[in-house]
């Protein structure tokens, strides 16, 4: 009986066991990830707000089909984008969220997306930049999963008022383990690692007047 008792036993380890390879083998597919934060709202104290103009940043990563990847333990990948596949304007478009939300010393300003080259009348400060990494991976194993991600921007802020400059070199990394992988983990570390470097920048910088500086 108690011979029977542990062939049964390993027989259900071995089920179990191949159901998990089964169920973590990638088919290739892409997921959209949505990295878009909900901010608290600032309300202005100027009378007419900053008018800040944000332009798509420019992708500047060997492989921009992807922005990364999940290796499975039953093999096989799942690879990751963002919604619309272009991390150049979702990093725009959380940039201008922000600033219009939180902006600098949690006063919110007039802040929008445009067209790379495209003049807005009236803008006190055009924002664009660089995309020199933006990526994640995500690798399981017998009972968790790792994540990580990594972010260098630069980012390059011109005042019309005097045409004067201001460049920031922004990076970032961050790792994580889960037992039970979700689609919402890779949406989190990277929204995250977006924000973490949208903070830094505004706490390198300062809002002189109607133009930007470096705070340092």
């Amino acid at each position: 009986m108690i011979a029977q008792g542990c062939r049964m036993v390993g027989q259900c380890c071995v089920a179990v066991g191949l159901a998990l390879l089964l169920g973590c083998a990638g088919t290739g597919e892409m997921v959209s990830l949505n990295l878009q934060t909900q901010q608290p709202f600032a309300q202005s104290s100027q009378t007419e707000p900053l008018k800040i103009v944000i332009e798509p940043f420019e992708d500047l990563r060997t492989d921009r089909s992807k922005i990364g990847q999940r290796t499975h333990l039953g093999g096989g990948v799942t690879n990751f984008n963002v919604n619309g596949g272009a991390p150049g304007v979702t990093i725009a478009e959380a940039l201008a969220e922000t600033l219009r939300q939180r902006g600098w010393n949690r006063r919110g300003w007039d802040a929008r997306v445009v067209q790379a080259g495209v003049g807005v009348s009236g803008a006190d400060i055009v924002i664009g930049g660089e995309i020199r990494d933006f990526s994640t991976n995500a690798k399981s194993r017998v009972f968790n999963t790792k994540l990580t991600g990594e972010s260098r921007l630069v980012i390059k802020a011109r005042n019309l008022a005097d045409d004067s400059s201001t460049v920031r070199n922004i990076q970032g990394e961050q790792t994580k383990l889960v037992f039970w992988f979700t689609s919402e983990d890779v949406e989190t570390l990277m929204s995250g690692l977006l924000q973490d470097g949208i903070e830094r920048f505004i706490t390198d910088t300062k809002i002189e007047g109607r133009t930007l500086k470096s705070a340092k």
